[in-house]
């Protein structure tokens, strides 16, 4: 890339519009994107069953928050499935060519995200060593602890959300190079700032309030991605020819 991308303004209303349009991409060809998002369901719940196994119910709040730190490297396949869809009911076999097709720049941010929420949760559990240790925690305990825990989480997930919010369809769409997509993702982010704040927010509160109940992980990942392509393409419309 010559010269940097230059993202387009869009306001709030862009993010109501655009989820919107996301559930009903979602609603009319459901199957493939529930399937792969069920996979996820299906951990949420043995990752819970452990933590509830050992009493250490206070850890699933920040292994609920992690997943945002993981969320980016699963939009291939779901941006895939959306755009298939357009000319034709996709099936499995397109969500996982999102991937193979993948370049090498998408696998390195999702291996960015792998280490962030790595640190995450090591971070995460010697809090909880500190602050509650194998005492039953106090409600006051659990709280500071949440807070705490919290707190540090938004650090990282407002770094990921940055360099991957557009780098990931920057990236897959061949737009740009690794750090050309970084850099263009983070100066369509600061643009658009009413807008991207409104819509980590929703981000953050659709996907840890459905970790908390993982089956509907099969509804909220591939909605909330197609909502992400939509943003994408209002943010950066531009195809190469």
């Amino acid at each position: 890339m010559t010269e940097p991308l230059q993202p387009c303004r869009i306001p709030v209303s862009a993010v109501w519009a655009a989820l919107a349009e996301g559930g009903r991409d979602f609603r009319r060809h459901p199957g493939p994107a529930a399937l792969f998002a069920s996979v996820f369901a299906a951990l949420g719940l043995g990752l819970f069953g452990v933590l509830a196994a050992y009493d250490l119910h206070a850890l699933r709040l920040p292994l609920a928050g992690g997943f945002l730190l993981v969320g980016p490297a699963l939009l291939a396949g779901f941006f895939a499935v959306r755009r298939v869809a357009a000319t034709r009911p996709p099936r499995l076999a397109d969500l996982l060519g999102g991937f193979a097709a993948a370049p090498r720049g998408v696998w390195a941010l999702a291996a960015v995200c792998a280490l962030l929420f790595l640190i995450w949760m090591s971070d995460a559990a010697t809090v909880y060593s500190f602050m509650i240790g194998d005492t039953r925690p106090g409600a006051d305990q659990v709280w500071r602890f949440h807070a705490w825990t919290s707190l540090m989480g938004g650090v990282f997930a407002l770094i990921v959300f940055h360099i991957t919010a557009f780098a990931v369809p920057l990236l897959l769409d061949r737009r740009a190079t690794l750090v050309g997509a970084v850099v263009a993702s983070v100066r369509g982010i600061w643009t658009n700032g009413p807008a991207m704040a409104t819509w980590a927010g929703v981000l953050a509160a659709a996907i840890i309030a459905t970790v908390f109940v993982p089956p509907l992980l099969g509804v909220s990942l591939p909605w909330l991605a197609f909502v992400s392509d939509l943003l994408y393409l209002r943010v950066y419309p531009s195809r190469p020819k």
